[in-house]
């Protein structure tokens, strides 16, 4: 069975990290720069986005549960006066990817920010990652814009 629900902030404590180190390594190959570099963008960006960790203003952490184990988040900002929500995460642990997990989250986000009145939902994808993408598109995402880059 899973469980999506509000995280606690001990399980925030304990979580995140496990979420950042997959966005560090998305943003090293996205940005083709070391892990070093990745690693002091990345957390310069969480900390001013989260200027108050788990209580900052508008953001919404939900933690997944998949036969009574922890298996993943779900990092939401609530944004327009409540008219959108920019996802920042989604994230499921390796051992339990490709069990449905991620759709369950997709389904119960957006039924619950529906109710709440949210009209669009927003996430950052790297191109690298083609099964997000597929993911993201089965439940109904459109490619909003593309960076091109060359290496020289």
């Amino acid at each position: 069975m899973i469980v999506v629900r509000l995280m606690n902030e001990n399980e925030f404590e304990h979580v995140m990290g496990k979420a950042h180190q997959d966005y560090i390594e998305g943003m090293a190959r996205a940005q083709n720069i070391s892990l070093e570099e990745a690693t002091r963008k990345a957390d310069k960006q969480v900390q001013s986005i989260l200027k108050d960790g788990y209580h900052t203003e508008n953001h919404l952490f939900y933690g997944v549960e998949f036969k009574g184990e922890f298996a993943g988040l779900a990092w939401i900002e609530i944004k327009d006066e409540g008219r959108s929500a920019w996802g920042y995460n989604i994230y499921v642990e390796e051992k339990f990817r490709r069990q449905g997990i991620a759709k369950k989250v997709f389904q119960e986000l957006g039924a619950k920010l529906k109710s709440d009145g949210v009209q669009q939902m927003s996430f950052h994808v790297y191109a690298d990652n083609p099964n997000a993408l597929a993911l993201y598109e089965q439940f109904g995402f459109k490619t909003t814009n593309i960076v091109m880059r060359k290496t020289l």
